[in-house]
């Protein structure tokens, strides 16, 4: 059950590595219960995930909640035009199917950033 950011945070704790971007998506039952997690791996320094294909997951799992994270390998936590941009579509799109995005976690550098506490969400 994901109920704390640390919660959170352990199921994406492998994307804070070395090397190349990495995304995690989480999807939620209604009880917040891990229903699936994907991760893809990027090359050199981004990762594209389709808004499509995390739509097309969340509604074959039965998602409420889709919870979204990524690493920057520089460390440099602040989200890029990209980052800011693919939040407010995903969560769109997200809505339009009934499903909320909880939150899109950047990491890097041993450190979290929340785009929900920053008000992007």
């Amino acid at each position: 059950m994901i109920r704390t950011r640390q919660d959170a945070l352990m199921l994406f704790a492998g994307l804070d590595r070395d090397g190349g971007e990495a995304m995690g998506v989480a999807y939620l039952g209604s009880d917040r219960m891990l229903l699936g997690l994907r991760h893809v791996w990027g090359h050199g320094d981004s990762v594209t995930v389709p808004v499509a294909r995390i739509a097309r997951d969340a509604i074959l799992m039965g998602a409420a909640t889709v919870l979204i994270a990524h690493n920057h390998p520089d460390g440099d936590l602040r989200p890029s035009a990209a980052d800011m941009a693919l939040t407010r579509r995903l969560a769109q799109g997200l809505a339009a199917l009934d499903v909320m995005l909880l939150d899109h976690l950047i990491l890097g550098g041993g450190s979290v950033l929340s785009l929900r506490e920053m008000g992007l969400v």
